[in-house]
């Protein structure tokens, strides 16, 4: 196209919008005066809704001249210039409201008429005994009040609506503030996804919180044990201790056979061996006959007794005496208790605290052989080292 066509078509495109522009102020024009004819016949009150649009719509078509948009210019006028034809078109016979009071004369003279005009301050059509916003023109079903504008069309008015232009979703949480909340509980993860949405979650569980009945800090979806408290270190299962020597199984390289920290394997002892229930020692406690002081030939036997104590700091243990069937049950009892306690005070001697031991006399109560031989009685008198716990 040559630049004198150019030039003419663009001539020719501003005189078309500066005659748009002018024909839309003429409309104005002419609808200001007709609102104003409106009103002197009465509109606000034979047609207070035609009148409310048709002025409000004039606004609208005001500003939008004003912002250059003439096209919703053109919309807002075209629905002025109809609802004020049904305006005038209704309050062509209307006129202000009056009320007839006649006065009690005597009979001969003519009644007083007191015309009595309702007063409408804003000119909206309803009087200002019924109008809620007397000052302030709106229609008669909003009460006299302005229909407050709401942009994004929720229902709730923009000059309460903390976002005018998004509409509130009405899902239950907060839809009073007339936002959209597309995360409710505020987990990262959108309500149209999340499992929970009014719970938050992490992502792998879908959005809602991960559960731990047992309480022992492993997540249900990794505890091996649920229902029962544990490690994290055993996968949430309570730890086991099979051979009872205070070391836990995982960590004990000799689960099944006890022994002291720290790999809970048993010590290489040559007198004495540690069992799950007992100290089993290889030859007796010997004592002076008849009495209950120790021989120092069982001092080896005794502080091995000691070493096992000491590698086992939480080992509780009862010192227990047995005598044989000779001589009296009641001497027997006596002559056992002596013989333990005199155990006792030998292992507390050598440093273990005395709260560690118990010691009891069990006299020929607990036999295990025969009193009829010289072999079962030696067996009868005996010392014993029952583990109470290990703990």
């Amino acid at each position: 196209m040559s630049r004198a066509r150019i030039v003419t078509a663009l001539g020719l495109a501003l005189l078309a919008g500066c005659a748009t522009g002018g024909k839309l102020n003429s409309n104005v024009e002419v609808l200001t005066q007709d609102a104003v004819k409106a009103r002197g016949s009465g509109a606000e009150r034979c047609a207070p809704r035609e009148l409310a649009l048709a002025e409000a719509n004039l606004e609208f078509g005001k500003s939008e001249i004003a912002w250059g948009n003439a096209s919703r210019a053109a919309e807002h006028l075209k629905v002025a210039e109809q609802n004020m034809k049904k305006a005038l078109d209704l309050s062509r016979n209307c006129g202000p409201a009056k009320v007839t009071i006649a006065e009690k004369k005597p009979v001969a003279a003519a009644p007083a008429v007191i015309v009595i005009e309702k007063v409408d301050r804003d000119g909206d059509g309803v009087p200002d005994l019924e109008d809620k916003c007397p000052d302030v023109p709106g229609p008669r079903e909003n009460q006299g009040c302005p229909v407050a504008r709401d942009s994004d069309g929720d229902g709730i008015p923009d000059d309460i609506d903390r976002c005018p232009l998004d509409p509130e979703d009405f899902d239950g949480f907060q839809d009073e503030d007339g936002c959209p909340d597309p995360d409710n509980d505020g987990d990262g993860i959108v309500d149209k996804i999340d499992a929970c949405p009014s719970t938050p979650g992490p992502i792998s569980n879908r959005g809602c919180p991960v559960l731990d009945r047992d309480g022992d800090g492993v997540p249900d979806d990794q505890d091996r044990c649920p229902d029962q408290a544990g490690t994290v270190e055993n996968g949430g299962c309570p730890d086991t201790d099979r051979d009872g020597d205070g070391i836990v199984d995982r960590l004990d390289k000799c689960p099944d056979a006890p022994g002291p920290a720290p790999d809970g394997c048993p010590r290489k002892y040559t007198l004495v061996e540690v069992k799950k229930d007992r100290i089993a020692i290889k030859q007796q406690v010997h004592f002076v006959s008849a009495k209950w002081q120790v021989l120092k030939d069982s001092y080896p036997l005794l502080d091995q007794v000691v070493q096992v104590l000491r590698d086992f700091p939480k080992m509780r243990v009862s010192i227990e005496g047995h005598t044989d069937a000779i001589g009296g049950e009641s001497a027997n009892m006596r002559l056992s208790q002596a013989r333990a306690e005199s155990v006792q005070a030998y292992l507390v001697a050598k440093g273990i605290p005395a709260d560690r031991l118990e010691a009891t006399g069990f006299g020929p109560t607990k036999p295990v052989a025969t009193n009829k031989t010289e072999k079962g009685r030696g067996q009868n008198r005996r010392t014993e080292f029952r583990i109470i716990s290990m703990e």
